[in-house]
């Protein structure tokens, strides 16, 4: 059974990523990571349920989509410094 199967498939990976970027869209404390996406979280939202998809063993919808993720060069225009870095929620 692979990652993807114990999530519960693509409506529970679905949940998880929603609920994620609405995590990050109300903590203060994500503000610094969040000014970095869109106002409309929609296609940040849908690129990493693809993109977590394919990792997490299920349909690789990002690779068909997009070809190869390559993160470092589809990360390379946001300026990431140490405290996004090691931010994590709850760390204060």
């Amino acid at each position: 059974m692979t990652p993807y199967e114990t999530l519960g498939g693509a409506s529970a990976l679905r949940a998880l990523v929603k609920r994620f970027y609405q995590i990050m869209d109300t903590l203060p404390e994500t503000y610094g990571v969040r000014k970095l996406h869109p106002q409309d979280l929609s296609t940040s939202e849908e690129k990493l349920f693809m993109y977590l998809s394919g990792w997490l063993g299920g349909p690789q919808l990002f690779f068909e989509k997009f070809g190869q993720p390559r993160l470092r060069a589809r990360h390379l225009p946001f300026s990431i410094g140490i405290a996004e870095r090691d931010h994590a929620p709850g760390d204060e």
